[in-house]
């Protein structure tokens, strides 16, 4: 019990530091006593992100100072994003819970989880782990594994960027078929859609998440590269060096996933997730001070690139609901098999967002639960709130990097009223010469 009442005092204490409550709030909760249950003392605002800095505190410091020394927590936290995070996840699962039960999934339970990135210093802007934290305080934002579906899909496109393919290398998309081998099963990937395009750029078979070219692009370069490019861009979990993970078949981390794709707005850099910016003791000395993990894992030419052939998966592809923004965002859709997992991540050139929405009991959420369907709502309801009023920003564009305007469907230069023409950026040099047509 003595433990517990220290442990609420920090807690308390860094709600109020950082604007979540009131000094008479904070005096109040102070006064109500704690019984040795379940501890739901843990702020009701940001449950998770509070756990999840009191276990980061307590194995950096130890016990002892954390609940003796009457520290102050100083967090990355926006408490106004924070707010509208656990409001539109709370209000678009009961959403998809309606929806489920009218097609008659059995027992739905839909769960979320949810992070926000600042992207040039890579604090938590807001952390959501689930539906309920009283019912589950288990974050899934943090420690839940998952199968990421497409939105594994940029980790293999961003290797092909930066061992020199440009965003309108054609590639065929047609059906394939891959022998297993003496030890291995054979293999027959497929798109979703079940329809093949023929050839065409990287560009758009990203943008429309294709799977047949993420495959080739995979056994062009090799899984084993990909396998340690991915770990470049700050995915730990464990990956299979084979050509499904292609697809988003091994089971990756939320907060991994959203990091890594910092990395393509950040010019190039990866910075670790972090949520505590530094502690105090009583006397206002600091004891701790965040020095977040950082390193260059693409070329920024490289990272440029793959921000704007994202962009193409929200104003061409995929994801054209969060054109509703009305500014410069860009982000992958993701679905796995069975539509068991949902999932958006995306960015814009200041906050990296990633959304999951699936079952604990990893069943499905229904047919046609798709990335698009049930995380990207959530995901622009979100970014509409953490935006409003902020000044439209654009993506990087390095010296060594022009945009011209290519035809989407062939990949060549594009007249100014053609009705395919795109901006797309292009390292110096590589860009298309030849118009639609061959002239």
């Amino acid at each position: 019990r003595e433990l517990a009442i220290k442990r609420r005092s920090i807690v308390l204490k860094q709600m109020r530091v950082r604007g979540i409550i009131t000094e008479s709030a904070y005096q109040g909760a102070l006064n109500v006593p704690v019984h040795a249950v379940r501890p739901d003392n843990v702020s009701a605002s940001a449950p998770w992100f509070v756990e999840y800095v009191r276990a980061t505190l307590e194995e950096a410091l130890g016990s002892a100072m954390l609940y003796k020394e009457g520290l102050t927590v100083f967090t990355t936290l926006s408490s106004e994003m924070q707010q509208a995070a656990d409001t539109i996840v709370r209000n678009r699962l009961y959403e998809l819970e309606a929806r489920m039960a009218r097609n008659r999934i059995r027992n739905p339970d839909p769960e979320c989880a949810l992070i926000s990135l600042d992207v040039a210093s890579g604090g938590i802007l807001a952390m959501t782990g689930g539906k309920d934290f009283q019912k589950s305080s288990f974050n899934r934002a943090v420690s839940a594994k998952r199968q990421p579906g497409s939105a594994f899909k940029p980790v293999i496109y961003a290797h092909a960027i930066e061992q020199g393919f440009s965003q309108n290398r054609l590639i065929l998309d047609a059906p394939v078929f891959f022998r297993g081998g003496k030890h291995g099963k054979n293999w027959r990937p497929r798109n979703f859609s079940g329809k093949y395009q023929g050839e065409i750029p990287l560009r758009k078979a990203l943008a429309i998440s294709q799977n047949i070219p993420a495959v080739k692009l995979m056994e062009m370069s090799g899984p084993s590269p990909v396998v340690r490019f991915a770990h470049a861009l700050g995915i730990e979990s464990e990956l299979s060096p084979n050509l499904s993970l292609a697809l988003g078949t091994s089971e990756v981390t939320l907060m991994e996933l959203s990091g890594a794709y910092s990395v393509f707005p950040n010019r190039g850099k990866w910075i670790r997730p972090f949520g505590i910016l530094e502690v105090t003791d009583s006397k206002g000395r600091v004891v701790w001070r965040a020095k977040p993990e950082k390193r260059m894992v693409m070329s920024r030419a490289g990272a440029a690139i793959m921000s704007n052939m994202l962009e193409a998966v929200v104003s061409e592809g995929t994801a054209r609901k969060a054109k509703v923004l009305q500014r410069p965002v860009a982000g992958k859709t993701g679905t796995s098999n069975a539509f068991k997992d949902a999932l958006f991540i995306g960015f814009s050139p200041t906050i990296t967002t990633g959304v999951w929405v699936g079952q604990d009991s990893a069943k499905s959420l229904g047919k046609g639960e798709t990335g698009s369907k049930a995380a990207l709502p959530i995901w622009t309801d979100f970014m509409a709130a953490a935006l409003k009023g902020k000044a439209i920003r654009y993506f990087d564009l390095p010296d060594d990097v022009v945009q011209v305007r290519m035809n989407s469907e062939t990949g060549k230069l594009a007249s100014d009223d053609d009705p395919y023409g795109v901006m797309a950026f292009f390292k110096k040099g590589t860009e298309p010469k030849k118009k639609e047509g061959g002239q």
